[in-house]
């Protein structure tokens, strides 16, 4: 009893991490606590616990409180006061009843039925300390939380071979975003292989300020609590739709075009959204879809044209022809110093490409790949 009473003690000294111990779950567990070792009152204090218990909701606490440590600097001080969470995190349903029962002897039955609550005890780490702050690459999940990611992008535009004026483009809107500069959508499409979304993903290595979220398709019709997240970072977010696309009655459909234009709910100015599709206009197009009379028609392809329209760019990135493709291989085979005569890299080139039926850099990549590590596919 008196281990937790020196716990709950320590809680005042929660000046780094004031942030958690305001938190409304935590709140009410600090709370609890105080009437646990101050209040005299039964009632009162089961009604403390009772509060507790249901804000939780069948969480884990001592995982809910890591999930939502607040992205501070690292020293000795936070350090301590980590240490500090951690103990109050540790506290279990058994210790809370081994209390009650002591202090309140006369209350046994209604002790014995005492609301459960998990704890699974989890160690909390220097580490996990401003993890947000140190990551930069994060999901929008289904909690609608940012959730870091420790990836590490291994290329860099200087990798991506051909595309040149797509990279600059993308570079050049990237860089005006980090200058407080207008910047534009970009809708990256064309067929698969060719480096759209590997393009993204490279931006982290040609900026290291900036930071890239990325929202899947089903989580999209929620991007506006995206936006109110992101508006009270200071960093700079590329918010990434991947290899997205859409049928014509698809909900999502008539979300993303008020996320892109018209929404009274506009994109933060600290973000900017990057878009892929194998489609140039998103929307799997049907056959069906160019049926009836001439009205329906013009309808369904505005429709259809309507939500391309709405990137600034769009940037097309198209399979490359036989000599762009042989010119991707040998690029690389020279960066990589694969020590092989030319022609008989082209012919393997040609292969593996008749093999997977696609002339692609990532078919390109795959070759080199192969050929460093002495697989001969």
């Amino acid at each position: 009893m008196e281990k937790i009473k020196e716990i709950y003690c320590k809680t005042f000294f929660l000046i780094h991490f004031k942030k958690i111990k305001e938190n409304h779950i935590v709140k009410s567990f600090i709370d609890f606590l105080e009437a646990l070792f101050l209040e005299q009152d039964f009632i009162k204090t089961i009604k403390k616990y009772s509060d507790f218990v249901e804000l939780l909701n069948n969480e884990d606490f001592s995982l809910y409180i890591k999930e939502n440590l607040p992205d501070i600097e690292k020293n000795e001080n936070s350090n301590n006061e980590l240490k500090i969470i951690c103990e109050l995190s540790k506290i279990n349903y058994e210790l809370i009843k081994d209390i009650l029962y002591k202090k309140y002897p006369n209350y046994g039955k209604i002790i014995d039925i005492l609301p459960y609550f998990n704890n699974s005890g989890l160690d909390l780490e220097l580490k996990d300390i401003k993890t947000k702050a140190n990551s930069r690459t994060f999901i929008f999940d289904e909690n609608l939380k940012l959730k870091a990611l420790d990836i590490k992008e291994p290329l860099s535009f200087s990798d991506l071979k051909g595309y040149e004026k797509q990279k600059k483009i993308l570079y050049d809107n990237t860089k005006a975003l980090l200058d407080n500069k207008h910047v534009n959508n970009i809708l990256l499409y064309g067929d698969a292989g060719c480096g759209k979304s590997t393009s993204v993903r490279a931006l982290l290595n040609e900026f290291e300020n900036i930071k890239i979220v990325q929202v899947f398709k089903n989580n999209l019709i929620n991007i506006d609590k995206l936006y109110e997240i992101l508006r009270q970072l200071k960093d700079k977010f590329i918010i990434f739709a991947d290899d997205i696309s859409f049928d014509e009655d698809d909900r999502d459909l008539s979300t993303m075009k008020a996320v892109l234009e018209g929404s009274l709910i506009q994109c933060p100015k600290n973000a900017v959204i990057y878009a892929t599709s194998n489609r140039r206009h998103l929307i799997r197009e049907t056959f069906q879809s160019r049926k009836g009379d001439e009205v329906h028609l013009n309808d369904t392809l505005n429709e259809i044209n309507s939500l391309a329209e709405r990137f600034g760019i769009n940037l097309l990135f198209a399979k490359p022809n036989n000599e762009e493709f042989i010119d991707i291989v040998l690029k690389l085979a020279s960066e990589y110093s694969i020590d092989m005569e030319p022609e008989i890299i082209i012919q393997k080139a040609q292969r593996l490409a008749l093999i997977k039926g696609s002339k692609s850099p990532r078919i390109a990549r795959q070759l080199i790949d192969n050929l460093r590590n002495n697989m001969d596919i």
